[in-house]
C-alpha cells in the first residue's frame, strides 16, 4: 500500500473513492477591508419601520439534531407596541417557511384576537411584512407566528449544525446559534436590529439523551413530551432586555464544569481540557467588574462558556453564553503550546469585555467600534492585569496598533463611524477598523485622559445606558464628565477628529539644528498613493531625547492644525523620538539627520530607547520606505541593531520586514546574501537559547522570543537548529521521548521536513488520533513543512478523500487548513500544490470538497510566491490545465501579482535592497 493509500485508509477507515460525495457550496458572506466604503449612501428601506417596537419574545423550537436531522420547527409570540397607527407589521426573516400568523390585542379586559393577516416578503431587504385590513391603533399586541427552518451545515451565521467524533469514532451532532450580526432572523422572525432590545423566554424541545443551554439558567426541570416520551422540553428563565443577535442556545450531549456562577461546556471527550479556561473566566470577570465599577451579576445570574467543534467564527459574546472555537478556549498543558494558553486568556477577556460593551449597552451597526474596539483593547489590558505580565500589552502593540497601522493605510478604508445597508455590507463592517484601529484609538484616549479619569467616564457611560443603546455622542459626553480636556478643546472634538475620519496621520518631524527648533506637520498616511487631505486630527504627542531618555507617559502636547513649530532644548548631535511608547495611533517620519542618529543609537546603545519605541522605529521605517517616504537602506541598517536585541517586541516588528524580504528574494541571486544577513542578526540571540528544551523558569516573553529566533535559524538552514529539531523529533518517533509542547512548532516542522515515509505517517497518525483541535492544527501545519513532493501530494489528496460510508477524519475547517499549510511552508509546497492541481479532475474535486474560495486562494497564493520566469511558466501551465475552474478575475489578479513581483527587482526599492546585500559584510 502506497503512502497516499495509507493516509486515506487512516483518514476514512475504509477503502477510498474520491468525490464519492459532494459538499454543497458554502454561502458565506464575504469579509472585505473596504466593502463598507462603497455603501455609505443611506437607504432607509433596509431598516425596519419605527411604527412598532418589540418588548418581549417567547420563542419555542423543536430540533431532532441528535439524529443528524437539519430540519427544525418553531413558534414565536412577539409582544410589541404600536407607537404610531399602522396597517402593517414588518419583521426580519431569512430562509424560514412561515406556516401561520395571528395577531392579538392586549387590552385591560384581556386578550382579543384580531386578525390572521396576509404577508409579503421582500427578498432584497429580508423583510417579512404582515398586512392588516384595518389600522392598528397605538397599544400593545402579540403577533404569534409558526414556522419551519433548517440547521445550516456550512454557514458561519444562523442556527447551525456542528459535529464531533466520540471516543468510539461515532459522529455526534449538535445545534448551536451564531446570530451576529443578522443571523437571528434565520432562526425565528424578529426585529433583527441591535438597538431593538427586548426580553426573551426560550423553550426547546429535544431528545431526552441531549441537553439544552441558553443565555439564562434553566427554569425548572425538563418537561416530558406528552406525545413522545423520548423527547423533553427545556425552559429557560426570562432574559433582561437585549439585542436579538445576543440570543444564544445550544442542543447537544455536552458535559459541564462549574465554579460558582460560572460554567463551561464541552464535548465529553474534551471536557478535561476546559478547567483552565473556567478558572481564567472567574478571574477575568472579577477584574472587569473592578475596572468598570459595574457588577455583571446585577444583570444576569450566570455566565457560561462553550467550546464548539469545527467552529469558524472564533468566539461570540452572547450575553451569558459565550461561544468559542475549541482551539480558542480549551487548553491542555500536556499537548498545547503557550500560544494556545495566551489565545484562551485574551479571547476570554475580549468576549467578557463585551458583556459590558455591546451586551449591557448596545450600539448600532454603524458604530461597531464602540463595542469591538473596547473588546480588542481590554482583551489584552485585562489579561495583563489578571496575570501580571506586561507581554500582553506588547502583544496589543503588535496585534492591535501595528496591525491597525498596516491595514488602515489605503485610500479605500472607511472611518470608524460608517453606515451600511444590506446584510452583506453590515457583515463587512467587522473589519480592522472596528477592531484593531478602534482599540488603538481608545487606548490612546485612555492614556492621554488618564486611566482613572477614563474609568470614571466609562462607569458613567455604562450606568446611564445600561439595558439600552448608546451613540458615540453618549460616549463622548460620559468621558467629558470625568475628564478635563486641554484648553480650547472638547472631548467630543478630540474624539470625533479620529472617529469621523478615514485613515490616520503621519507626523512629520523636521529639526532646524541651527535654531534648535522642531517643525511638526501632519498629513494622512497612505501606503500606495498620494491623495490630498484637508482633515486635521487632534494629535496628542510627546517626545524623548538622547539626553533625558524619558519614555514615561505623563506629559502630552497637542497639534490641532496642519503644522506647528516650537523650540527645544536638544543638542544638534542628539536624537529625538516622538510618540513615547507609541501610545498614539500615528506614524512618525524624521529628517534624514535625525534618522541617522536613531540608526546609530539603535546599533550602539539600543537600551537607551524603550523597547516599544525600538519596535516602532522598525515598523514605521519599513512602512514609510514601502510608501516611498524613506530610503529603504535606513530600514536595513536599523535591523543590524538586532545583533544585540534580546526583547521580543522589536524582533516581532523586524520579523515582518524579514518575511517580506524573504518572499521577494527567495529563488533569486540575492537569496544567499539575504540568508547570511539574517544569520548575522540572529547569531548572538540564538546562542543564548536552548531550542531543544523548555526550562521551568522561562517567561512568556522567553517562549515567544525562542520560537521566533529558532524559526528563522531553521528557515535559513542553520546547522545547529536543524540538527536539534531533527533530534527532538526522532527522539519522540523512535524513543517515545515527547517533545515539549512549547517547542513543538519548530521541532515538528523542521524535524519532519526531510522525513521518511514512516516518520511522516507517524506524525499523521498523531494528528488523526488527537481529540484536541489546537494540537491537530499544529500538526497539520507541521505536515505542510515536508519537502517530499510525494508526501505533500498524498497529504493534499487526503484532505479531499471520502470513505465509503465513513466520514474523513478532518473537520471542514481542517480540510482548508491542509491546503494552507502546504503552500505556506515554502516553495516545495507551492510546487507540490501546482503538480497536484495540474490535473483537471483533482482541481475539480478540490473545488467541491474545499469550495471555490479555497481554490481561488490557492491560485492567489501560488502567484504571490512566484518570483522567476521558470516559476511563472509552471503557473501558466496550471492555469491552462484548470481552464474555467479558475474565474477570470482570479487569473487576472494572479498574473498581475506575478508581474508586480518580477517588476520589483527593477524598482528603486528592489535596487536599493540588492545593492545593500551586495555590499553587506
Amino acid at each position: 500500500m502506497g503512502l497516499l493509500q495509507i493516509l486515506l485508509f487512516l483518514s476514512a477507515g475504509a477503502s477510498i473513492a474520491l468525490s464519492a460525495a459532494r459538499f454543497p457550496v458554502i454561502q458565506d458572506l464575504p469579509i472585505q477591508e473596504s466593502i463598507a466604503a462603497r455603501f455609505q449612501d443611506i437607504d432607509p428601506s433596509f431598516r425596519l419601520p419605527k411604527s412598532t417596537v418589540p418588548t418581549h419574545y417567547a420563542v419555542h423550537l423543536k430540533t431532532t439534531v441528535h439524529d443528524a436531522d437539519t430540519a427544525f420547527h418553531g413558534s414565536v409570540d412577539i409582544h410589541l407596541d404600536v407607537v404610531e397607527p399602522t396597517d402593517k407589521i414588518t419583521l426580519h426573516s431569512r430562509d424560514l417557511e412561515i406556516n401561520s400568523a395571528a395577531l392579538t390585542h392586549v387590552q385591560d379586559t384581556g386578550l382579543i384576537q384580531l386578525y390572521e393577516p396576509t404577508s409579503t416578503y421582500d427578498d432584497r431587504n429580508e423583510q417579512l411584512t404582515f398586512h392588516f385590513s384595518s389600522t392598528l391603533e397605538t397599544g400593545s399586541y402579540v403577533l404569534s407566528i409558526t414556522f419551519n427552518g433548517f440547521l445550516l451545515r456550512y454557514d458561519r451565521m444562523g442556527f447551525l449544525r456542528k459535529s464531533y467524533r466520540d471516543n468510539a469514532g461515532i459522529t455526534r451532532y449538535l445545534a448551536v446559534t451564531h446570530f451576529e450580526p443578522t443571523g437571528a432572523r434565520m432562526a425565528f422572525p424578529c426585529y433583527d436590529e441591535p438597538t431593538s432590545r427586548a426580553t426573551f423566554t426560550v423553550s426547546i424541545n429535544h431528545h431526552k439523551s441531549y441537553n439544552a443551554i441558553a443565555n439564562m439558567p434553566q427554569d425548572g426541570p425538563v418537561i416530558e413530551d406528552w406525545e413522545d416520551p423520548n423527547y423533553v422540553t427545556t425552559i429557560f428563565a426570562k432574559t433582561p432586555k437585549m439585542s436579538t443577535y445576543l440570543l444564544a442556545f445550544v442542543v447537544s450531549d455536552f458535559q459541564t464544569l462549574s465554579a460558582g456562577q460560572q460554567l463551561i461546556h464541552a464535548r465529553p471527550n474534551a471536557i478535561q481540557d476546559a478547567e483552565f479556561s473556567l478558572n481564567a473566566g472567574v478571574k477575568i470577570l472579577q477584574k472587569l467588574r473592578e475596572y468598570t465599577g459595574v457588577a455583571y451579576y446585577d444583570y444576569l445570574p450566570k455566565i457560561a462558556q462553550i467550546a464548539v467543534p469545527d467552529w469558524f467564527s472564533g468566539a461570540m459574546e452572547n450575553w451569558g453564553l459565550v461561544t468559542y472555537s475549541e482551539s480558542g478556549l480549551l487548553y491542555n498543558a500536556d499537548v498545547n503550546t503557550y500560544r494556545v494558553k495566551v489565545s484562551a486568556i485574551t479571547t476570554i477577556a475580549h468576549e467578557y469585555t463585551h458583556q459590558w460593551f455591546g451586551d449591557l449597552v448596545s450600539v448600532d451597526w454603524g458604530h461597531l467600534w464602540m463595542k469591538e474596539g473596547f473588546a480588542t483593547l481590554y482583551g489584552y489590558y485585562i489579561a495583563r492585569s489578571t496575570y501580571s505580565d506586561d507581554l500582553y500589552m506588547d502583544l496589543f502593540q503588535l496585534n492591535g496598533v501595528h496591525q491597525a497601522l498596516a491595514q488602515d493605510s489605503s485610500v479605500s478604508t472607511r472611518p470608524m463611524n460608517w453606515y451600511a445597508n444590506t446584510a452583506a455590507e453590515i457583515y463587512g463592517l467587522f473589519d480592522t477598523v472596528a477592531y484593531q484601529k478602534a482599540g488603538s484609538v481608545l487606548n490612546m484616549f485612555r492614556v492621554v485622559f488618564g486611566d482613572e479619569n477614563w474609568q470614571r467616564g466609562l462607569n458613567a457611560y455604562l450606568q446611564k445606558h445600561a439595558l439600552s443603546s448608546a451613540t458615540p455622542e453618549d460616549l463622548y459626553a460620559a468621558v467629558a464628565s470625568a475628564v478635563d480636556p486641554p484648553e480650547a478643546m472638547t472631548v467630543e472634538q478630540i474624539m470625533e477628529s479620529w472617529t469621523e475620519a478615514a485613515g490616520y496621520p503621519v507626523l512629520n518631524v523636521r529639526r532646524d539644528y541651527n535654531k534648535n527648533t522642531v517643525l511638526i506637520s501632519q498629513e494622512r498616511f497612505l501606503s500606495n498613493s498620494r491623495e490630498p487631505s484637508d482633515h486635521v486630527w487632534y494629535i496628542p504627542y510627546n517626545f524623548a531625547d538622547q539626553k533625558r531618555q524619558d519614555f514615561t507617559l505623563d506629559t502630552f502636547n497637542w497639534i490641532t492644525k496642519k503644522a506647528d513649530e516650537f523650540e527645544v532644548d536638544i543638542e544638534s548631535d542628539q536624537w529625538v523620538i516622538f510618540n513615547r511608547q507609541q501610545f498614539g495611533l500615528y506614524r512618525v517620519n524624521y529628517d534624514s539627520q535625525n534618522w541617522e542618529m536613531l540608526v546609530q543609537a539603535m546599533i550602539q546603545n539600543p537600551n537607551s530607547i524603550h523597547r516599544i519605541n525600538r519596535a516602532q522605529l522598525i515598523d514605521d521605517a519599513f512602512n514609510l520606505a514601502r510608501a516611498d517616504l524613506l530610503d529603504f537602506s535606513v530600514v536595513l541598517r536599523l535591523l543590524t541593531a538586532l545583533t544585540q536585541e534580546q526583547a521580543y517586541l522589536p524582533w516581532a516588528a523586524a520579523d515582518k520586514v524579514l518575511s517580506y524580504l524573504n518572499t521577494k528574494l527567495r529563488g533569486t541571486v540575492h537569496q544567499q546574501q539575504f540568508e547570511r544577513y539574517v544569520e548575522s542578526l540572529i547569531t548572538t540571540a540564538y546562542h543564548t537559547l536552548k531550542t531543544d528544551s523548555v526550562a521551568a523558569d522561562e517567561t512568556l516573553e522567553d517562549k515567544y522570543f525562542k520560537q521566533l529566533i529558532s524559526t528563522w535559524a531553521c528557515r535559513i538552514d542553520h546547522a545547529d537548529c536543524r540538527q536539534k529539531a531533527r533530534a527532538t523529533f526522532e527522539a519522540e518517533v523512535y524513543a517515545s521521548s515527547k517533545v515539549a509542547p512549547d517547542i513543538q512548532t519548530v521541532s515538528y516542522c523542521y524535524g519532519v521536513q526531510r522525513a521518511t515515509d514512516d516518520e511522516f505517517l507517524w506524525l499523521y497518525r498523531r494528528m488523526f488520533s488527537s481529540k484536541n483541535e489546537a494540537e491537530r492544527s499544529l500538526i497539520i501545519n507541521a505536515l505542510g513543512c515536508v519537502e517530499s513532493s510525494e508526501q505533500l501530494k498524498a497529504f493534499l489528496t487526503s484532505s479531499i478523500g471520502a470513505g465509503v460510508g465513513v466520514e474523513v477524519n478532518y473537520s471542514d475547517r481542517e480540510r482548508t487548513q491542509v491546503l494552507q499549510a502546504v503552500y505556506s511552508a515554502g516553495r516545495a509546497g507551492v510546487d507540490a500544490l501546482i503538480e497536484f492541481l495540474n490535473n483537471w479532475d483533482m482541481a475539480d474535486d478540490l473545488i467541491y470538497w474545499l469550495e471555490q474560495p479555497a481554490f481561488n486562494s490557492a491560485i492567489a497564493n501560488i502567484a504571490s510566491r512566484t518570483n522567476s520566469a521558470e516559476e511563472l511558466d509552471r503557473l501558466n501551465e496550471l492555469l491552462k490545465t484548470v481552464g474555467t475552474l479558475a474565474p477570470a478575475g482570479v487569473v487576472n489578479a494572479a498574473l498581475a501579482t506575478v508581474k508586480a513581483n518580477m517588476d520589483w527587482y527593477d524598482s528603486l526599492e528592489g535596487l536599493v535592497v540588492a545593492e545593500f546585500f551586495e555590499q553587506y559584510v
